[in-house]
């Protein structure tokens, strides 16, 4: 048995009331002014080539633009003066030292009067390469290197005609070199030939092995800005005396070393350097000791973090004992720059500007940072920026419904519940009706 078809209608027509009063509760019309592109960041940045006669062209991203913007910098856009937007790709400029060995097989080995060769096989689809190590026998030399390229073994090019190894040795110590770099290529073959050296060598050497790399060799380049340097304060370290520094680097941003300037002569104190942003959970960055001795030259003194840190407030901790503080002069902060570059096929209408400073926007993912690398064949052409702006035509973001009218989702509970306990009373009362009438 189920419910009869009286209490199924009374029911389905309390629904349909129950639904029009929920969904009535719920529909509010909700007027939001179409928002432009360029209205979607708070701030900017005008962006200024020094001049126009480049494709790739460069910037270093400051530090109150790395302030306002996110942490990965996903945030900025690039628009001319007719906004239309210009892709771009970031690259953190850290010391770079990576190598990639390549499989290889020797053969035809041979040796002359004068110099021996070999040719190497790195296989189908070897891809990049720019380095080999060669290793020859002997000790005390210096010997000229040829290196050639083939994607055939027949038909040879030119690498390198200048390449040197040496070895030399004494006592104790040894000098070596047994690299040879040339342009990156992509060659399956490669064919080495070694000269004798006509001062130490009695004969032609031999080649024992052989290593083809792709090296990838890259000079740092840092980002610096001053630190105030504040009063110090007084405390204990494990009960010895301490002198601490709250240090404040004027924003929120990446950070990887300081560098102070002591003006003591001679000294040797252990220190720490701590994240301080969040007092509940206080990060060691750095220890160590701080060591100058008599008669040294007075250089800045590096404290390296031991990993990259995102901070503003650091405390600096230098146990004294029972020596005086420290007299610091001044404190840098750096961390590797982070380069942004970009691309003009044509003449842009200028000033460019840099938008930044919207944490919600998705990044942008272009294709132009595949292939950058690729397309540094020069030194890009540098910009200049000026001082951060705030975007007039910018428009926060509206807050969700619930933030704004935080009340009505307890007027829509409580109307739904009214609702649903009126329909559950009136099926309730038909169904003691019907059951009378039923009995009679």
């Amino acid at each position: 048995m189920g419910l009869s078809q009286g209490i199924s209608f009374a029911g389905a027509s309390h629904m349909k009331s129950l639904l029009f009063v929920f969904v009535a509760a719920l529909v509010i019309v909700v007027t939001v002014s179409a928002q432009t592109s360029l209205s979607l960041w708070p701030y900017y940045v005008e962006v200024t080539p020094e001049r126009a006669d480049g494709q790739i062209y460069d910037l270093a991203v400051p530090l109150p633009v790395m302030d306002r913007a996110r942490a990965d910098l996903a945030d900025l856009r690039l628009f001319d003066a007719n906004n239309r937007e210009i892709p771009y790709a970031i690259r953190i400029r850290r010391d770079v030292d990576e190598k990639r060995e390549i499989p290889t097989r020797l053969f035809n080995e041979s040796a002359g009067p004068t110099t021996s060769e070999v040719s190497v096989d790195l296989g189908e689809n070897p891809g990049e390469h720019n380095e080999i190590d060669i290793e020859t026998n002997g000790e005390n030399f210096r010997r000229q290197v040829v290196v050639e390229g083939s994607d055939s073994g027949r038909e040879w090019r030119m690498l390198s005609n200048d390449g040197v190894i040496f070895r030399f040795a004494s006592q104790n110590n040894v000098a070596e070199s047994q690299k040879v770099s040339y342009p990156t290529s992509r060659f399956r073959y490669l064919r080495m030939r070694v000269s004798r050296d006509l001062m130490t060598d009695k004969q032609t050497p031999q080649v024992t092995s052989v290593k083809v790399m792709m090296a990838v060799r890259e000079k740092g380049w840092l980002s610096t800005w001053d630190v105030p340097v504040p009063s110090y304060q007084l405390q204990r370290n494990q009960g010895a005396h301490a002198s601490v520094w709250t240090l404040d680097l004027g924003g929120r941003i990446p950070c990887d070393r300081l560098s102070v300037e002591i003006a003591d002569y001679s000294f040797s104190r252990p220190f720490q350097v701590e994240s301080i942003d969040d007092p509940q959970n206080v990060r060691l960055l750095a220890s160590g000791d701080l060591t100058r001795h008599s008669g040294e030259e007075k250089k800045p003194l590096v404290m390296y973090f031991n990993e990259q840190a995102t901070v503003r407030k650091l405390r600096l901790q230098i146990t004294d004992y029972s020596n005086p503080t420290l007299t610091i002069m001044s404190i840098n902060a750096s961390a590797p720059a982070r380069q942004l570059l970009f691309e003009l096929k044509s003449p842009a209408a200028q000033p460019l500007r840099l938008f930044f400073g919207n944490e919600n926007v998705p990044a942008p993912h272009y294709d132009f940072e595949t292939d950058v690398a690729a397309r540094l064949s020069k030194e890009p052409v540098h910009s200049q920026l000026g001082d951060v702006l705030a975007n007039r035509e910018y428009k926060p973001e509206p807050k969700p419904l619930t933030e704004r009218v935080p009340w009505l989702i307890y007027v829509v509970l409580a109307a739904s519940s009214i609702a649903l306990a009126f329909v559950l009373w009136s099926l309730a009362r038909t169904a003691t009706r019907l059951k009378t009438q039923t009995t009679s």
